[in-house]
């Protein structure tokens, strides 16, 4: 087995690549792009084939008076999806580590989105929002992994490190975030007090398979008869923006039959997000994707006065925003007829 490279302080020696510990959980091992620092133990893991990772690109500041954190800078990747946590060897604190990391994520050609520790990243004593807001972990120790959540959730946000980074490569984006912490829980885990702690999260963007069958329009002119509207699953925009995407077509080109078969029907175009950032946010990007639907219909022949756009960012969900399906099933389209109604 390797035993990596000796120590050094701050930033040239302590991470080194591939490398599997015998006390590493079984199963788990490093991304190929990502070293570990010497020693470290993978304590925790977990992989998806397709999962969401946030990530923070500015400081959370907390208002106190008004128990929120003031509009903040972020970004969410879907893709393939790593998630380790390590324990790291003794006498290795948080700002040792952080450097290291920083420097290593550098030399390996990512770019730096966002880093800092304590103040730099986060409002210290409001209940850890790195941990909370950005990384989801909001859980008590019901499930392994809320366990290792714990330290993390229940640490000093004054020493704590963050860092946020990306690399381009053939195959795609890579999204890195670490969050570097001491642990406060003597034993916790078996982990000593005092141990630094690391969430490294890695996400390789590639776009959704899209499982569900395309609904041709005989069944959406069914569902709208009998319910008055129908969600659609497969109409697809780039990654935080209004771009429809191309594998969008097949939807798009059903519902202008729909339209066209229907000379009476009117529709509201509705778009919809999951809970994932502000809700003006999503708000202003589901009106945008609602219009973008309508001006492909448009270009399609359908007169633009029988169309309307809507968003109404995570407003009406059907499915808890809580997890990773839930939220893949509230982010949709739906067409509501407008029957006799108006909007003007």
């Amino acid at each position: 087995m390797k035993t990596g490279l000796p120590l050094l302080s701050f930033a040239t020696a302590l991470l080194f690549p591939v490398s599997l510990p015998s006390a590493d959980i079984p199963g788990a091992s490093d991304h190929p792009l990502v070293k570990r620092i010497t020693g470290s133990e993978i304590f925790f893991s977990k992989s998806t084939d397709f999962d969401a990772l946030k990530l923070s690109l500015s400081k959370l500041e907390w208002i106190g008076h008004e128990a929120k954190i003031k509009p903040y800078q972020s970004a969410t990747v879907e893709g393939k999806r790593l998630t380790h946590y390590y324990k790291l060897p003794e006498k290795i604190g948080v700002l040792e580590t952080f450097r290291n990391y920083q420097q290593d994520l550098k030399d390996s050609g990512f770019e730096i989105l966002h880093s800092g520790q304590g103040e730099e990243v986060e409002t210290p004593g409001y209940n850890n929002q790195i941990a909370k807001e950005i990384l989801k972990m909001t859980g008590s120790y019901a499930t392994p992994e809320e366990k290792a959540h714990w330290p993390f959730q229940n640490t000093d946000e004054k020493t704590a490190a963050y860092i946020a980074a990306k690399k381009s490569t053939d195959s795609g984006e890579i999204y890195v975030s670490a969050y570097i912490v001491p642990n406060t829980h003597n034993n916790w885990l078996n982990i000593p007090v005092d141990r630094t702690l690391v969430r490294l999260d890695i996400c390789e963007v590639k776009s959704r398979e899209q499982r569900m069958e395309l609904v041709r329009s005989a069944e959406m002119a069914s569902q709208i008869s009998l319910n008055g509207r129908i969600a659609l699953y497969g109409i697809l925009f780039d990654f935080d923006k209004a771009t429809l995407r191309s594998d969008s077509e097949p939807t798009l080109a059903e519902i202008a039959r729909l339209l066209h078969e229907s000379p009476q029907l009117s529709i509201l175009v509705v778009g919809h997000t999951d809970a994932t950032g502000s809700f003006d946010y999503n708000r202003t990007l589901s009106q945008k994707r609602a219009e973008s639907v309508v001006e492909n219909l448009a270009a399609k022949g359908i007169e633009r006065q029988r169309l309307f756009p809507v968003g109404v960012s995570f407003a009406s969900p059907v499915a808890s925003n809580t997890t990773d399906d839930g939220k893949a099933k509230n982010r949709r389209v739906e067409l509501v007829d407008m029957a006799a109604g108006k909007v003007r």
